[in-house]
């Protein structure tokens, strides 16, 4: 029996490529929409109580909370939907290779952050 015992990896150290950064927060998007949708439907279901129901959710959408949760969410949303699209782009045989996937997976990235920043950008 060897007398070398496993070693801690130390995952802080390990260095990802962006391709499994983009997979895994795909994935963890996917959970956050569970309450990202969740939210929007209680939002839905007061706004259509009524007039003062809907002036309610309209004070909370521009309130401070609403600055940023709704961005945060728009964000959520927006990097399952790239993330989606090259999982899906994948699935069709597209963008395989080391260079193609690290530039898809870095256009997900991207696309994701400006449609954050535009979402803050023109948040009531």
């Amino acid at each position: 029996m060897s007398g070398t015992r496993p070693q801690d990896l130390g995952l802080t150290s390990l260095r990802l490529p962006v391709g499994a950064w983009a997979s895994i927060l795909h994935r963890i998007t996917g959970v956050l929409l569970v309450g990202v949708v969740g939210w929007a439907l209680v939002l839905l279901r007061a706004s259509l109580q009524g007039p003062e129901g809907f002036q309610g959710v309209a004070d909370e959408i521009r309130g401070p909370w609403g600055h940023v949760s709704g961005p945060l969410a728009i964000l959520v949303v927006g990097l399952h939907f790239y993330g989606g699209i090259r999982h899906l782009a994948h699935d069709a045989g597209w963008g395989f290779g080391r260079e193609r996937s690290r530039a898809s997976a870095g256009a997900v990235m991207i696309l994701a952050v400006l449609t954050a920043l535009a979402a803050f950008w023109a948040w009531p």
